[in-house]
């Protein structure tokens, strides 16, 4: 009878150990590629950045726009005064 005992607490214990211990590798693996997605997707945050911060400018905004807008030279004001 205690051998029996023995042997069915050493098997639970064993795969008890056993479940944790892949628990924790698949955990591992897990930390691992969030880290190597968190730093892929801090690349393409800086590089979005980058493009806002050009497509924003003023050199690019009047670049685009420079064949649509025309210049237009203000008009004179004609005034009249009046001696009363």
């Amino acid at each position: 009878m205690v051998y029996v005992f023995s042997m069915v607490m050493i098997t639970l214990f064993l795969i008890g150990f056993l479940t944790i211990k892949n628990q924790c590798s698949k955990l591992k693996n897990e930390i691992v590629e969030l880290q190597k997605s968190t730093i892929k997707n801090t690349s393409i945050v800086k590089e979005l950045q980058s493009r806002r911060e050009y497509y924003s400018s003023e050199q690019y905004i009047s670049e685009m726009v420079k064949d649509i807008m025309v210049a237009v030279a203000p008009e004179p004001e004609i005034i009249n005064l009046k001696k009363e």
